[in-house]
């Protein structure tokens, strides 16, 4: 599903305006009647007050809208305006006029006096409708426009937000210093960024997307729109399996992981390689370990790497890395790898001789930090797998910043290292060096644990190895990775849970995402056989 930003919103909404001559009172009254829709279903025959908050702009035109087919239907409305009636302008001023033809009850909210009112019909309301700041909204909230959004979320009556709650940045998905507290969210036309990411992806409730007849081609205007990956995406993602495929079918991944005190997460890399379908992996440990890491892990191969004297590699495992690419589909590099003052200098040579794509975690991303021309001038593509605080660090920044602006660091970060970027966290990015976004759906905090990006990684890199891109191979392992942390979620709650066992979940992962959407097309297949006889019976 595609998913926009503020502006690009507002560039399609003025090409439907401009170009295609679509009026926007059109737009608006579409926008009224969807909300109009959902906010109807919360009423009974008892309990019918609908409480509407309209701000000046657009989405306050939007309120409006809604407010007139719900008092056209036979709601009790009562409407509640942040700013005096002659402050509209275009088409929300054109909805003001019919507002005052059909006699609904209006308030305005200029002082705590006002405010009253508001109280009480929110404590008797079946639904309060949430269209004070739409999707131009930036910086922090106000006067009355605060103190609506706090009295909102003060009340009883669940909140249906338009578009995007009120005090969350569409953009960035960041809350103001204080931000409505949706049951749901009906967005118009397409998703907004700012309603998948966190914070705003807790404050918006259940998202409904709603068509407003924006004409389909609009969407062609953005070189980049950012894509929400469900399981209907990652589904087509998912290369097919013949039935005489072997083990090499499903290709060779090379990790080279682990040093001394950190061996498990080779362990959990190289395990989640397998898990995810890899079809063969050999690790790369430091030779003075090898022999423990063989007993450790006996699926895979083990590749006994030169030891520098103190704690690190040697400079000429170089070589044994280039020559060990041979005939090899994806490299891993990184889990586990001590910061030592040859990593660089070895990563750099290796990326410099193969063809072969490689995903860079933990230490492998210190490495890049001291060498930022290592991707940009390697021969095959590079996946980058910072979380915040580290892909701060390649920014020259902090992960505070990072957080503040996910979507514009990743994109950032894959252009100026010229690689894939999965940043992660709540609500998984994946960027490109072309600009294109991805937004994954799956995860939850059961993988705030340690392990958990090794895991992650090795699930690259099986994917790679297994034939994917390397942008369809991070975007499917990131997704399978967080489903495997939603089962682990149902098995342990939030807490406790460990990242071998989510790499274990990964084959179950995979198997539901395949069974759900072979369930979907048989249920669809159904549908569309019964309809002849539908008709025929009738």
């Amino acid at each position: 599903m595609k998913i926009v930003s503020g502006a690009d919103m507002k560039k399609m909404d003025h090409w439907a305006m401009e170009v295609r001559h679509i009026p926007e009172l059109l737009l608006m009254e579409n926008a009224g009647r969807a909300v109009a829709s959902h906010a109807w279903q919360s009423l009974t025959k008892i309990r019918n007050q609908a409480v509407i908050l309209a701000g000046k702009g657009n989405n306050g035109g939007d309120a409006l809208a809604a407010a007139r087919h719900l008092h056209q239907w036979g709601a009790d409305v009562r409407l509640f305006l942040l700013n005096d009636p002659h402050e509209f302008s275009g088409a929300a001023k054109e909805n003001w006029g019919f507002i005052e033809a059909a006699g609904i009850r209006w308030y305005v909210l200029r002082d705590a006096n006002s405010f009253y009112p508001l109280k009480l019909c929110l404590e008797t309301a079946a639904i309060a409708v949430d269209g004070i700041l739409g999707i131009g909204f930036k910086g922090q909230l106000a006067g009355n426009y605060l103190q609506a959004v706090q009295t909102l979320n003060q009340g009883s009556a669940p909140v249906l937000a338009i578009d995007i709650p009120s005090g969350i940045d569409a953009d960035t998905g960041q809350k103001a210093n204080e931000a409505v507290q949706a049951w749901k969210t009906v967005t118009l036309a397409y998703g907004k960024q700012g309603l998948y990411l966190y914070p705003g992806r807790q404050y918006a409730g259940e998202v409904f997307v709603e068509d407003i007849s924006l004409p389909n081609e609009a969407i062609e205007l953005l070189d980049c729109p950012t894509e929400w990956v469900d399981s209907a995406y990652a589904c087509s993602l998912l290369p097919k399996v013949g039935s005489d495929a072997h083990k090499g079918t499903f290709g060779h991944v090379l990790s080279i992981a682990g040093s001394r005190g950190m061996m498990g997460s080779a362990v959990l890399a190289s395990r989640s390689i397998l898990r995810s379908g890899g079809g063969l992996v050999t690790s790369g440990v430091p030779d003075k370990l090898a022999d423990g890491f063989d007993l450790a892990f006996p699926e895979g191969m083990t590749l006994p790497l030169p030891s520098a004297q103190e704690e690190g590699l040697a400079l000429s495992a170089a070589d044994v890395i280039s020559e060990a690419l041979e005939k090899k589909q994806a490299l891993l590099a990184g889990p586990g790898i001590k910061h030592h003052e040859n990593l660089p200098l070895i990563l750099e040579q290796v990326l410099r001789r193969t063809e072969v794509p490689a995903v860079l975690d933990a230490g492998a991303l210190w490495a890049l930090k001291q060498n930022p021309d290592m991707t940009r001038e390697a021969r095959g593509v590079c996946i980058l797998t910072p979380h915040p605080g580290e892909l701060g660090g390649l920014l020259n920044t902090n992960a505070a910043a990072v957080q503040k602006d996910r979507c514009g660091a990743a994109r950032q970060a894959a252009k100026q290292y010229n690689s894939i970027v999965i940043l992660k966290g709540a609500s998984t990015l994946i960027a490109d060096p072309d600009g294109k976004l991805f937004i994954n759906a799956t995860g939850n905090a059961a993988l705030a644990t340690a392990g958990s990006g090794d895991v992650l990684a090795g699930a690259v890199a099986a994917w790679l190895a297994q034939g994917l891109d390397p942008l369809s191979a991070a975007v499917l392992a990131v997704y399978l990775h967080g489903a495997a942390g939603d089962q682990l979620l149902l098995r342990h709650g939030e807490r406790g849970g460990l990242s071998g066992e989510v790499a274990e979940l990964l084959p179950a992962a995979r198997k539901q995402l395949i069974c759900e959407n072979e369930s979907k097309k048989a249920a669809g297949k159904w549908q569309i056989s019964q309809l002849p006889m539908q008709r025929y019976t009738r």
